[in-house]
């Protein structure tokens, strides 16, 4: 059995809609330190409190970023937080797919009436797709799930060549 794998790395980049909560919560725990000399000590204590959730809630996970492992018609996705918190939040067998081709593709037409779950592990961004080289692609998944991803032209050809029945290149 010949094993073929391939993995890339992307980082997913946030809107400014995406950090509006994050900076709300900070501007809030700054403007509540001097309310605490009017107060006294209860507000010191809700000012701490909500400093440590801004930071477990928000800035823990401001920095995302994917990595894609494909391997025998399985593609696994790892979420890193931060560079430094990994968690596998998915693992696909490919033989399941409907279909993975290049997002406005012409495959995906007749999928587009569908109403299934949008699941975006892609970077969101398709001005920084171009600059890295970067396209974005549509996978249809059981029936059930829409995933969204960016490959490389590379990455996407490698699996391409193990399924191309199903992986539709324009």
């Amino acid at each position: 059995m010949s094993e073929a794998i391939k993995e890339l790395l992307i980082c997913q980049k946030q809107s400014f809609m995406d950090r509006l909560p994050g900076y709300a919560m900070v501007a809030l725990t700054l403007i509540s330190v001097p309310v605490t000399f009017i107060f006294g000590p209860l507000v010191l204590v809700a000012t701490i409190v909500f400093g440590i959730l801004s930071y477990v809630l928000f800035f823990r996970r401001m920095t995302v970023e994917y990595e894609y492992t494909y391997m025998d018609k399985e593609l696994t996705i790892d979420r890193i937080y931060n560079q430094s918190s990994r968690k596998t939040v998915e693992v696909l067998d490919l033989n399941k797919m409907e279909v993975l081709a290049r997002e406005n593709s012409r495959f995906l037409d007749s999928y587009k009436g569908r109403e299934v779950k949008t699941i975006d592990y892609s970077t969101k961004s398709p001005e920084d797709d171009e600059f890295d080289s970067l396209a974005t692609y549509v996978m249809y998944y059981e029936g059930q799930r829409k995933y969204r991803f960016s490959f490389n032209e590379e990455t996407f050809e490698f699996m391409r060549r193990a399924m191309p029945h199903k992986i539709k290149n324009d």
